[in-house]
């Protein structure tokens, strides 16, 4: 399980790989988020790609702090399904941290892409109204088995997508489960590197 995230891409950077068209909060790079804090999100709008700030773990009625989702059990909640049908979004994300464990002994690493700086996380949001009528945004990321490259670290990792895929997740027309759940795999470990922090 990834225990912290960065994203220190900058705005510009962010704005062209993801395709945003608006930005609806301050943006400023982080090289720490931690489950609870504040992480950028990129949702669809009305056919337009928006940079929000959600709240990383949804805290709904139904459930505990939800700080992940795990792809093969998202079917079994009807919230969860909910979301999966119409509620998903992108995390973006330059790396994200592990821990590998010797006795007692525990060693932060971080997990990125070879290639590429920034990559994209599925993730599901909610948005619930206050008593005064105020949004609370929380978000949470959908995870999926382990790569080899991860499996000796943790038992599941987060669901990294590629470009094209990016795209049919937030295509909120496509609403076909079993589609959608093929989406929601191990990322090509031979992409991926671990290196001490």
């Amino acid at each position: 399980m990834c225990k912290r995230i960065s994203i220190t891409t900058e705005l510009s950077s962010l704005s062209s790989q993801f395709r945003i068209q608006e930005v609806g909060f301050s943006y400023t790079p982080c090289a720490t988020v931690e489950p609870t804090q504040e992480l950028p999100v990129v949702v669809r709008h009305h056919q337009e790609q928006r940079l929000e700030q959600f709240r990383w773990g949804l805290v709904p009625f139904w459930a505990k702090d939800a700080v992940y989702a795990d792809s093969s059990l998202v079917h079994e909640k009807p919230a969860y399904r909910r979301m999966f049908a119409k509620q998903r979004c992108i995390i973006p994300c330059n790396g994200y941290e592990v821990v590998k464990r010797e006795g007692k002994k525990q060693t932060p690493l971080r997990v990125a892409l070879k290639e590429q700086g920034t990559f994209g996380i599925a993730g599901l949001y909610e948005i619930w109204l206050d008593s005064r009528g105020g949004e609370y945004r929380t978000c949470t990321v959908m995870t999926t088995r382990p790569n080899r490259l991860v499996h000796e670290y943790e038992e599941y990792m987060p669901v990294i997508l590629g470009q094209d895929e990016m795209e049919e997740w937030l295509d909120d027309s496509r609403r076909d489960p079993d589609y959608l759940q093929h989406l929601l795999k191990p990322y090509d470990p031979d992409q991926m590197e671990v290196s001490t922090i």
